[in-house]
């Protein structure tokens, strides 16, 4: 009896590892996490400022936006592996393609715009959908073991780069780049379902599930329309409140190692510093789902993204010890793991699943173009003071508002006692 209380991962497994090959490869993380390494040649090649170079993140987020507002369209249209597969070919032709021509800075910028478009399909709106398809009671916990995917990129690409950054073969590395989207082609062709559910039902059986085709059981998905999300001002409150938190950790991902290396340390201290920021990253998200299980969503929001006010409080503040440093990297990066398990956990059960792929990819969009929008405004503002301290302020103030903002948020709608009435 006890084995099949929780039956979800024992289930859900295949459809969970599915998902997380996905995010591996995904357009959501996989150009941030290999720009860094990449950044110094790009700057050589093409005669870029590395500081003007930023702006391919900023155009990344903006494509971020544009891409999971059109994956969630496509998905109310299309069959998920449709999407999905056409993106991750599409994905991995645009990088292969970077790897063979000669690149400008214009064309730079555009590729960074496009990869998350052509590759749409790959971005979290449908990883996350399909994990929320499959888990209800174990949902926080996971989406925390999908996202911690991003930690895993963070990680591996750059050593997957070492081989060809600083070299004179440094664009293979987008080949590389290329070639991971294809793996995962190859997994989702022989284990995404076909066909596609209507928008108001759903099977209950997964990817390679065990269970006989007539013993299949279709639900009704819960859950309010797109127009209603629209409507409410949970919808509203989350964007602006991760909106607000996100602007401040992209700020600190780009900032941290020069902003320590101002502070006194060596480069080589500074980015041991921030090697703790990975770490801290996969811990946020599989500390963050388990709690959002356990207890009330917005009250674990606000736990967890408060944390790079404090952290920035502490850059601002003590002097440069390796110790006081790492600690405040790793309160940005717990909170940098969390944010997307807190924003895909918070739209489940606040809007429910009858539209999430749409409701999921306006938010996580705006999200993205609005955080995106912090290295145009916070770059003129370090060249104008010299120093890192205005910028430490802020972050401090907005961080701290946004984390509130989830306290607001008010309880759970019983979207279950809403289908029995109906």
């Amino acid at each position: 009896m006890g084995e099949d209380k929780y039956p979800e991962f024992r289930l859900g497994w295949p459809t969970l590892l599915v998902a997380l090959s996905g995010v591996i490869t995904s357009a959501h993380f996989l150009p941030l996490y290999s720009f860094g390494p990449m950044a110094p040649d790009l700057s050589r090649a093409l005669n870029i400022p590395l500081g003007e170079l930023q702006r391919c993140i900023t155009l990344n987020f903006a494509g971020i936006a544009v891409g999971s507002q059109l994956a969630g369209w496509l998905m109310d249209r299309f069959s998920l592996r449709s999407v999905t597969l056409c993106s991750l070919v599409l994905y991995a032709l645009t990088y292969i393609t970077m790897s063979t021509i000669s690149l400008s800075q214009n064309l730079l910028y555009t590729f960074y715009f496009l990869l998350p478009i052509v590759g749409s399909g790959s971005l979290l709106v449908t990883w996350t959908k399909i994990v929320c398809d499959k888990f209800e009671r174990q949902r926080g916990l996971a989406l925390a073991i999908l996202l911690s995917g991003s930690g895993v990129v963070s990680t591996v690409s750059p050593l997957l780069l070492a081989g060809y950054v600083g070299t004179a073969d440094w664009q293979q590395g987008f080949l590389v780049m290329g070639i991971l989207p294809l793996a995962t082609l190859l997994v989702c062709f022989f284990t995404l379902p076909t066909g596609n559910p209507s928008s108001n039902q759903q099977s209950s059986l997964s990817i390679n599930s065990s269970e006989p085709e007539n013993g299949r059981v279709t639900r009704q998905i819960s859950g309010i329309s797109y127009r209603e999300t629209l409507r409410s001002r949970q919808f509203w409150t989350i964007i602006v409140a991760l909106i607000l938190v996100v602007f401040v950790v992209v700020s600190m991902i780009t900032n941290i190692v020069p902003m320590l290396v101002q502070k006194g340390l060596s480069q080589s201290g500074a980015t041991v510093v921030f090697s703790a920021f990975g770490l801290a990253l996969v811990a946020g998200r599989l500390a963050g789902g388990f709690f959002l299980d356990k207890f009330w969503g917005p009250l674990i929001a606000f736990c967890a993204l408060v944390l790079p006010s404090i952290g920035c409080l502490i850059f601002l503040l003590a002097p440069p010890d390796m110790v006081l440093m790492v600690m405040a990297t790793v309160l940005v990066g717990v909170a940098a793991g969390a944010e997307f398990d807190i924003l895909a956990y918070l739209v489940s059960r606040y809007f429910g699943l009858r539209s999430y792929a749409k409701v999921f990819g306006t938010v996580s969009g705006t999200v993205a173009l609005g955080s995106g929008m912090s290295p145009l405004i916070f770059g003129p503002l370090i060249d104008a003071t010299g120093n890192y301290d205005s910028l430490l302020l802020i972050c401090i103030v907005i961080a701290a508002l946004g984390a509130s903002m989830f306290l607001t948020l008010g309880p759970y709608p019983d979207f279950e006692e809403a289908l029995a009435q109906e």
